[in-house]
């Protein structure tokens, strides 16, 4: 009785030879991507944070 245990992917269940299938994975992947994307957008960068400081620098005077 050698019966071969079927692999499901642990998202969407259907049968998959690894853990997860290719069409969950890229989903997953796309959506990491474009969360990754709108944070960096959100988040002010090193010559945004300089051009603010030199702003408010003028204005205090």
């Amino acid at each position: 009785m050698t019966e071969k245990k079927k692999n499901l992917c642990m998202v969407c269940a259907k049968p998959s030879e690894t853990s997860i299938c290719d069409s969950c994975k890229r989903q997953i992947q796309g959506e990491a991507a474009d969360k990754k994307q709108k944070i960096e957008k959100s988040v002010k960068v090193g010559s945004e944070v300089e051009k603010d400081r030199r702003i408010k620098h003028k204005t205090d005077k």
